[in-house]
């Protein structure tokens, strides 16, 4: 589908377990029009999707258009998807579980929905106006509270047969055996996530090394890292540096299974410490990889931010980016 044959306005949403966020695109991929609320998982599946349609319509006023120009509508939620059915297979965070979100999003919008899971919308927005602009296979990782995956060949998100693929934070990893949010032991995102960092210094510092940190748990954000980090912070250095290693091993298992041309890097621990953390993912890349032990594997740092999701959304509200 060439530029000319696209919608001239497209809405995608990014429903997460925090925050609603949408945009308006045009042809260009430019945001024309944005809206950013709580999500509030805590009123319910009804009420939620109430507020993802205030979102909607106030990203359309911000755009300075009504919501009738808009031809096309992308929803992507945190978990797993039937796209093919519109059904949300599990989302934890929103307590969601077999949910036909598509098409009761679709009676509240007016028009069709396009369901997909957040991460892999985002992997679809950085390969279609971000950081992979033009590349024929595109693997990208997010590494925030967990660890995201998704993987973009041909413009197309791969789901995989049950909506699963993708799924690198719940790869069995060779890092130890601690409980992930999934309920799984020694998952790769108990290591390789801002998680998986605050469960390591939380363990240095028990270990009597010296840490510069007063936040713990999920209190602590990616801007305390790179305080501390720039502070020489002996257990957030560690811990950071363990969590590039386990990455970096995870994108090595991704190099032999699927050979992507580009490695995209994104979420806030990256957006926040990418000098520090891209070298040390680079670095461990190449040595767990063994194609990368020839030639320079093409790591990026992912450009869109927040609004990654929400374009990706919109890019695949037209029903073309999708494989099902």
């Amino acid at each position: 589908m060439g530029k000319s044959d696209l919608p001239k306005y497209r809405l995608g949403i990014d429903l997460g377990g925090t925050k609603i966020y949408a945009v308006v695109i045009d042809r260009k991929g430019r945001v024309l029009g944005k809206s950013r609320r709580p999500t509030r998982a805590d009123l319910g599946y009804r009420k939620i999707l109430a507020r993802v349609d205030d979102s909607a319509c106030e990203a359309a006023d911000d755009a300075g258009i009504s919501f009738k120009a808009i031809e096309t509508i992308g929803l992507g939620v945190p978990g797993p998807v039937n796209s093919d059915e519109g059904v949300v297979v599990v989302a934890p965070n929103l307590g969601w579980r077999g949910l036909p979100v598509a098409r009761d999003a679709a009676r509240l919008f007016k028009r069709p929905v396009v369901l997909g899971n957040d991460v892999n919308f985002g992997g679809l927005g950085e390969v279609a106006y971000g950081a992979a602009r033009k590349a024929t296979s595109a693997f990208a990782a997010f590494v925030g509270t967990g660890l995201g995956g998704a993987l973009v060949l041909d413009g197309a998100i791969v789901n995989g047969a049950h909506g699963f693929a993708g799924e690198l934070g719940h790869v069995p990893a060779p890092f130890g055996a601690a409980r992930c949010g999934c309920g799984r032991l020694g998952c790769l995102e108990t290591v390789a996530s801002k998680t998986g960092i605050a469960r390591l210094i939380a363990g240095y510092r028990k270990a009597g090394m010296r840490c510069l940190l007063t936040s713990e748990g999920g209190r602590l954000r990616s801007s305390d890292l790179l305080r501390a980090w720039q502070a020489g912070c002996p257990a957030t250095r560690k811990a950071v540096g363990e969590s590039a290693r386990a990455l970096g091993w995870g994108l090595a298992v991704v190099s032999m299974s699927f050979d992507p041309e580009v490695f995209v890097l994104g979420g806030g621990v990256m957006e926040a410490l990418p000098r520090q953390a891209l070298p040390l993912v680079r670095k461990s890349l190449i040595e767990h990889s063994l194609l990368y032990r020839r030639r320079k594997p093409d790591l990026r740092l992912a450009e869109l931010g927040d609004e990654a999701g929400a374009i990706g959304a919109a890019v695949a509200s037209t029903g073309t980016a999708m494989d099902g």
